[in-house]
This record gives C-alpha cells, sequence and structure tokens, in this order.
C-alpha cells in the first residue's frame, strides 16, 4: 500500500499543472468587466417672462404702487397728490387716478398669465421659470398656487429689492432649492444720473440641486430701462459676470435670464460684443426668424428686450457638459388675448379687452452632451 502513494513531489507538479494548464494551451485570461457610463440626464425646460406690472390689490408701505389699487381707495385728495407726483409723464398720472385695480383687474391677468405658462413644455410648464415684474411674494404665490398648481411648484423665491415701484424679479421651480437665495446690487461706477449713482433693480439668484447631484445656478435680471444710458446696462452686465464667475466655482450650470432691456441697435454692441464672450445667448444661438421679444411702436421696430443666457463656465461632470440646444430656443404667442392681428405683443388695458404683457416669453432647453474621450 505505502507503494501506491503518490510522492509529495508528484503532488506539487499535478497542482501547478491544473493551475497553469489554460496559459499553457493558450488560453486567454477573462478581463474585468467594465462599467457602463451614466446616460445624461434628461434636458431642462427654461423659460423667461417679463409679465407687465403684476401687482396685488394692496399698498405696500415704501412703495410708489399707487396706480394698482381699486378705484373706490383713490377718491381721496391725498391719492391725487400721490400720482401727481409719479414719475414719467401726465399719462401715467392720469392712470394713477383712474385705473380699477380690482379684484377682477387681478384674477383675470393672473389667469391669462397661467394659461401661457402652462401652455409650454408640453404641458408640463417650465423646470426653471424667470418672471420679471411681481410686485411681491404674495402674488407670486397667489400666481403659484390658484393658476400654476399643475406645474408642481416648489414655493417661489423673491426678495424685496430697491425698486421704487416695487416690482421684483422671482424664480419657479420644481426642482429643490440649495443654498439662500440672494439680492447683488449693481456695482454702478461710470454711470450718473444727475451726479448722483443711478438707484437700480438687483440681480436674484438662487441655486437649485438636479436629479444628477449637480448644482444649477439661477440669477433672475431687469436691467436700466432704454431711456438710461448705455453705460448702465454694461455696468450691469459687469455685475452679472462677476456674480456668475463666483457662482461657478460651485455650479455646474448657471444660467442668466429677464429683461436686460437692450434694444436693436444696442444688440450688437452688447449681446455680440459682450456677453457672448463669456454667455451663450439665445437669440444668437437658435430662434434665427423670431423678430423680438417686444415691439417698439414708435420706431417700428422689435428688440430682444428679454434673453436667456447660459454660461460658458462652471464645474466639469465627467461626463457631460450642459450646453443651450439651439434648436429648442422660441417664443411663446397665438393666444387671442396675447397678441394682435399682426402679432404684435398686446400690453395690458383691462379685464374686458385683450392685453396681457408687451413682452413675448421665450423658452429653450438645457442638454447634457456627452463629453468626448
Amino acid at each position: 500500500m505505502d507503494s501506491q502513494k503518490a510522492s509529495p513531489r508528484f503532488v506539487g507538479r499535478l497542482i501547478l499543472t491544473t493551475l497553469f494548464a489554460p496559459f499553457l494551451m493558450g488560453t486567454k485570461p477573462v478581463p474585468e468587466a467594465k462599467h457602463p457610463e451614466p446616460e445624461p440626464p434628461a434636458p431642462l425646460f427654461v423659460m423667461s417672462y417679463n409679465v407687465e406690472n403684476l401687482f396685488d390689490t394692496e399698498h405696500d408701505e415704501g412703495k410708489d404702487d399707487w396706480t394698482y389699487l381699486p378705484l373706490d381707495r383713490k377718491k381721496t385728495a391725498d391719492h391725487k397728490k400721490r400720482c401727481a407726483e409719479v414719475g414719467g409723464s401726465k399719462q401715467r398720472s392720469r392712470e394713477c387716478e383712474t385705473l380699477d385695480w380690482s379684484e377682477t383687474e387681478l384674477k383675470t391677468k393672473l389667469g391669462r398669465i397661467g394659461k401661457i405658462l402652462t401652455s409650454v413644455n408640453k404641458g408640463q410648464c417650465a423646470d426653471v421659470l424667470i418672471l420679471v415684474e411681481i410686485e411681491n411674494l404674495k402674488v407670486l404665490e397667489r400666481l403659484r398656487t390658484e393658476f400654476l398648481s399643475a406645474c408642481k411648484y416648489k414655493p417661489g423665491i423673491l426678495l424685496e429689492g430697491n425698486d421704487r415701484r416695487g416690482i421684483d424679479t422671482a424664480i419657479l421651480s420644481r426642482l429643490e432649492l440649495t443654498g439662500a437665495p440672494r439680492l447683488h446690487a449693481i456695482d454702478f461706477v461710470e454711470s450718473r444720473r444727475n451726479g448722483e449713482t443711478p438707484r437700480s433693480r438687483d440681480l436674484l439668484e438662487a441655486s437649485f440641486k438636479l436629479a444628477s447631484g449637480e448644482i444649477l445656478t439661477a440669477f433672475a435680471i431687469h436691467f436700466p430701462a432704454p431711456y438710461h444710458p448705455f453705460i448702465e446696462r454694461l455696468e450691469a452686465m459687469r455685475t452679472l459676470n462677476k456674480a456668475a464667475q463666483k457662482a461657478a466655482e460651485q455650479a455646474h450650470v448657471v444660467i442668466a435670464a429677464g429683461d436686460f432691456n437692450i434694444n436693436a441697435k444696442e444688440d450688437s454692441r452688447f449681446y455680440r460684443a459682450v456677453a457672448s464672450l463669456d454667455w451663450q445667448v439665445s437669440h444668437l444661438e437658435g430662434c434665427r426668424t423670431c423678430l423680438g421679444t417686444h415691439y417698439f411702436k414708435r420706431d417700428d421696430s422689435w428688440s430682444f428686450l428679454d434673453a436667456i443666457m447660459v454660461s460658458k463656465h462652471g464645474r466639469k461632470h465627467p461626463h457631460w457638459q450642459w450646453t443651450l440646444d439651439p434648436a429648442s430656443v422660441a417664443l411663446v404667442q397665438g393666444f387671442d388675448f396675447q397678441t394682435d392681428a399682426k402679432g404684435l405683443p398686446i400690453g395690458w388695458e383691462r379685464a374686458t379687452l385683450p392685453g396681457q404683457s408687451d413682452h413675448l416669453p421665450i423658452t429653450l432647453q438645457l442638454k447634457a452632451v456627452p463629453r468626448k474621450k
């Protein structure tokens, strides 16, 4: 029996032969499985709309909102005095005295805005909505809860700025807010009005968390009006660029949208010569057949007062890059109360007449494009 036992040397050779047989026979080892790269996130739908004077029917302390009150509160001598002090023109003073901004008027305007906002993105509303000329959080929340419930927006974002009339910018979104929103005062260095530093609307900044875990930062803006010197809008742009550069240190996507108040005469030296250096500009990238978002009757001309811009800077994702989809840029129009027979936007007059805003909304999609290997 002892003579039939295998020797230790034989057993060792047998084990080695068994282990290395596949390699000796020319069989290649099985490579490790590669993990598939993650799919890019779904596109994001962005919309910007100057709704033109969305006020509630109450007076806000410290604001010149006297025009937007019910007529039964305008009978006093004190109110007429305030209307006489309203800047702009005799027409504005007369409107301050005679406009009946009643609950009926407000509800009708809110309803029209709601119809426009819920018509986009196949009825799913914008993922990020920038609104301009909103008086306060109260009227914003009424719009959100009573007329935009289908959009499933989270509570609105509006911070009271220093506009004399009280009109502010606002943001609505389904995305999760991250961090506290903030205002940026425009840094006027060269601009002067009658020897004094201009007073203008602040820039609203808010950041959101995307489903991918990335951060999107949005700026809602309303630059100085076209009748003010161009340098004021240029300095507002410099302030925006500075704030956006800071935001891009943390955010993967940075957008700015609202009313830039750039008319056709200033389009090239602002959007093309300045803004496009750091941003993709909606109407420069797409919407090539679009005439503009606002029509100046006195000049018989269209202008892109409103725009959506996407920063060329931001934190890099290893697998994709967010960019503006040129084919998606569009204006929202076609409602009978919104535009006239020529397609011109109709400003608000009263509930019994067509009209909503003298601006057209602009929309686009942001898409995540896979990075080239």
